[in-house]
């Protein structure tokens, strides 16, 4: 019996051919929903050459239904009808769960689903991140392989044009310590210690991770974003089959470019850091430049700035791993890639805090005191 030019029913076989429209839909619904009432139905896309997305859409809502009262088997579906399928049933599956009251176990069940997802995710850092070392060990073995003027340009992007809003930030904030500590130092007589307390601040902990926060909001979310564009665009896949290696291809020129460009970072952090500390030390203290910078002197250490310098090393092995990472993980479409640049962002900011509080035990343990 045949109900549409596209659509034919013989028993329990429901055959699509050709496109499928959406005015096609309600003939579909209608063969299946009848055909259903008598036990199993078969599904044959086998001889259809796609459809709209909007008769997509209308055909998994009616097997999903019809599923609800008899058995329905789907047979000869392209991968990319079954790819867009499975994001209908992940969106269907959220607006189901939307204010459904949850029960205990329910509650039980969905910390379990975040322990699993949490643990995927980390397992998948954790590769990842041992896929870009190995093939930074390529690079450095064949240099001609690294696409130097694309480390330059991520150079310029998540170096050079974050130089402003660092030297911004850390000079304010530099007035802002240097204010407050010199407000209290000066209550007990004791201001010529401002500077001891800024330079320390800066450059053991203000200047290295608020440059790295800024760089992982710049950066690590640009990298995801790129990478998962690609991602949704099937470009990554067309890489892959066209023999180039992923990784030194878009990974490493992103991760080298950070590793030079994180320590300058820092450094400039630092000085526009204590720049801050010096206008205050001279405008609300009346300190001459010449007791804060000779104070600077006799309490810093070279290893101070070197050790800074070394935690942008470690942030820009973070930020860049992850934001790339993040990038590959994209499935769907436009809106998985605006989570991934958001969880990109969160994971880098959280990953840096975490290196930088355990890096500081470190140095406060090897780091020689200074003979006043």
């Amino acid at each position: 019996m045949t109900t549409d030019e596209s659509i034919s029913v013989e028993g329990s076989v429901l055959t699509v051919r050709g496109l499928l429209r959406a005015a096609s839909v309600g003939a579909l619904t209608e063969a299946l929903s009848r055909i259903a009432r008598g036990g199993g139905v078969v599904v044959d896309l086998s001889a259809c050459d796609g459809m709209e997305t909007a008769a997509a859409a209308a055909v998994f809502d009616a097997i999903r239904r019809a599923r609800n009262t008899t058995s329905v088997e789907v047979r000869g579906a392209s991968s990319e009808l079954l790819q867009v399928w499975e994001m209908f049933g992940l969106r269907a599956k959220a607006l189901e769960s939307v204010g459904r009251p949850r029960s205990l176990r329910t509650h039980f069940e969905g910390v379990g689903a975040d322990v699993l997802t949490a643990w995927d995710v980390v397992a998948g850092l954790l590769s990842f991140s041992r896929q870009s070392l190995e093939a930074m060990g390529r690079t450095l073995r064949y240099p001609a392989s690294l696409r130097l003027s694309l480390a330059l340009y991520y150079m310029e992007q998540a170096g050079v044009k974050a130089v402003p809003i660092i030297g911004v930030l850390c000079w304010l904030l530099g007035t802002v310590l240097g204010y407050q500590s010199g407000y209290q130092l000066k209550t007990f007589g004791a201001e010529i210690f401002m500077p001891d307390l800024v330079g320390y601040m800066v450059t053991w902990e203000i200047g290295p991770l608020l440059a790295a926060i800024l760089v992982a909001g710049r950066s690590s979310s640009a990298f995801a974003a790129e990478i998962g564009t690609m991602k949704v665009r099937q470009e990554v896949d067309a890489l892959e089959v066209m023999g180039f290696d992923v990784f030194q291809f878009l990974v490493i020129p992103k991760l080298i470019a950070l590793i030079l460009v994180m320590p300058v970072l820092v450094l400039i952090a630092d000085f526009f850091g204590l720049l801050g500390g010096l206008l205050i030390g001279g405008w609300y203290l009346d300190m001459p430049a010449s007791v804060y910078m000779s104070r600077l002197h006799l309490v810093m250490l070279p290893l101070d700035f070197y050790w800074g310098m070394l935690k942008g090393l470690v942030f820009a092995l973070i930020i860049a791993t992850v934001g790339c990472f993040t990038g590959t993980r994209v499935r769907g479409g436009a809106s998985e890639v605006g989570e991934a640049t958001t969880t990109a962002v969160v994971t880098a900011v959280f990953l840096v805090i975490v290196a930088d509080a355990l890096i500081s035990l470190v140095y406060v343990r090897i780091r020689p005191g200074v003979i006043m």
